[in-house]
């Protein structure tokens, strides 16, 4: 029996807030460079965009980690 091997090994916060802060940031920026083309009405309506747009590419920056950004780096020429 291997003692090194663990069968479920424990999860690196640091690694996980690193790739959420990351994603986070390129989500605010996406969510600021389509509200600027799509001209949102109201601020509260852009600042939701803004948060929804965070949470969900840092959740999946985070979750995915180099695959996200390889698989993103694809949609943009």
């Amino acid at each position: 029996m291997n003692r090194d091997r663990q069968s479920n090994p424990k999860r690196d916060y640091s690694k996980f807030v690193a790739r959420f802060g990351c994603g986070a940031i390129f989500g605010i920026a996406l969510a600021i460079a389509g509200g600027a083309i799509a001209y949102p009405t109201t601020t509260t309506g852009l600042l939701a965009v803004i948060i929804m747009f965070a949470l969900a590419s840092g959740l999946l920056s985070a979750i995915f980690g180099d695959k996200f950004w390889t698989n993103l780096w694809k949609w943009f020429p």
